[in-house]
């Protein structure tokens, strides 16, 4: 098992998109509710904080060329997921941090599935009918019907992700693969 630590300023901006996607996703749930509209609001704003944050890790990626770590899309990088996938279920804890594998992998799709998340809301913010949308008129009630089932199903899997990483992050934990030692800034 390869581990190398994160870096400072991913560790930063990997705690504040998990704050601000769990932020965003729990004014979701109260907003899918329809209790006060003043949540629809709230969710907008922290919609609108999430994307900066979001535009911000992908920029971070890029500028520390972390991009092929995190989408290891080639023959190498799969075939290293593979392996830890395979080595998984034989009981071998994968690696972690700032390496290619199935650790970095996750996080990747992670990136993108909150990404969608967030491009199709800032669309249901631009043509939300009879509100503050920049583009908002009767006739867009059918590509915001298309934009929130996107968004709605989108929100599951960000769910699902988000319940599994923090599972497995745990587990590795438990099982002896100190991961708390990637949410301090202290390099050990």
């Amino acid at each position: 098992m390869e581990s190398r630590p994160w870096d400072n300023g991913t560790r930063v901006l990997h705690a504040t998109l998990a704050v601000t996607v769990l932020a965003e996703m729990s004014a979701g749930v109260i907003v899918s509710r329809a209790t006060r509209p003043q949540w629809v609001f709230v969710h907008s704003i922290l919609g609108i904080a999430t994307l900066l944050v979001i535009v911000v890790n992908w920029m971070w990626s890029w500028a520390r060329r972390d991009l092929g770590v995190i989408f290891p899309w080639n023959r190498a990088g799969l075939r290293q997921v593979g392996h830890e996938i395979l080595g998984a279920f034989q009981g071998k804890l994968p690696g972690s941090g700032d390496v290619v594998g199935l650790s970095s992998f996750m996080h990747g799709i992670g990136l993108l599935a909150v990404s969608g998340m967030a491009v199709t809301g800032l669309l249901i913010y631009l043509v939300i009918p009879g509100g503050y949308g920049l583009f908002a008129n009767t006739a867009a009630y059918g590509l915001l019907t298309s934009l929130g089932t996107l968004h709605l199903w989108l929100s599951y899997m960000v769910w699902v992700y988000v319940a599994g990483h923090v599972f497995f992050a745990g587990l590795q934990q438990f099982l002896g693969n100190n991961m708390l030692r990637h949410f301090t800034l202290i390099r050990h």
